[in-house]
């Protein structure tokens, strides 16, 4: 708990910068979309698409520059995995569901970032991609349904000591729209790399360990307020 404390202290800090900075271009807004994860119960490295869950999130973001910027993320949504979607594991049926609630600060680099203000362009061509990578925090609290497995594994699971707040690592990408000066509307997705088997609340049952991993996906609103 100590290095998630110190780990907590370090991403408020660009936090209250961004409370302090008296430069113009603050902005704010909202997130709305899917919330989906990779783990023990899926069977490919992509997501299963039919598990996908609404995600809302609210977010403060500071331009340092038109091509980057410095932005936190407070994120929360679903994830659930279930057995019954894949024909090979039916007969085992077991399933999970968790919240998870994000808090997270990023770097973004939009490279045309200048082409997305300058009202002077067509509207098209004011999209902009953009990139972003950061350190965040996910807590969780999942819960595990078992079905047939033997006893042992499935107590196994029941009792296994793991933090419900873990580390996070989002990447991703996106494309922006400048409507005006004052507006932006985004759609992005974003992977978070955890450091954790137990997202799902289940550590290799019968397969290779590898660390879950989830993700956010969606439109994202931006309002510059001052």
């Amino acid at each position: 708990m100590r290095i998630i404390n110190v780990l907590s202290i370090i991403m408020l800090c660009p936090l209250w910068l961004l409370a302090q900075t008296s430069t113009s271009g603050l902005e704010g807004g909202l997130f709305l979309g899917v919330a989906n994860y990779q783990g023990d119960f899926t069977l490919n490295t992509a997501p299963a698409l039919g598990e996908s869950n609404l995600a809302v999130g609210a977010v403060v973001r500071h331009p340092l520059s038109r091509t980057h910027a410095v932005r936190a993320n407070l994120f929360y949504g679903k994830l659930t995995g279930d057995d019954a979607n894949f024909e090979v594991r039916e007969r085992r049926g077991s399933s999970f569901q968790t919240t998870v609630a994000e808090l997270s600060v990023v770097g973004e680099w939009e490279p045309f970032g200048k082409n997305r203000t300058d009202l002077t362009l067509e509207l098209g061509q004011r999209l902009s991609p953009y990139f972003f990578g950061g350190l965040g925090l996910a807590m969780i609290n999942p819960k595990p349904v078992f079905g047939e497995v033997p006893d042992d594994r499935a107590q196994e699971n029941l009792s296994a000591d793991y933090s419900k707040v873990q580390l996070a690592l989002p990447i991703g990408l996106g494309l922006r729209l400048g409507i005006n000066e004052l507006m932006s509307l985004s759609m992005e997705l974003g992977m978070r790399k955890t450091f954790t088997d137990y997202i799902d609340g289940v550590s290799n049952p019968g397969g290779k360990k590898t660390n879950d991993w989830y993700l956010f996906g969606g439109a994202m609103f931006l309002y510059r307020i001052r």
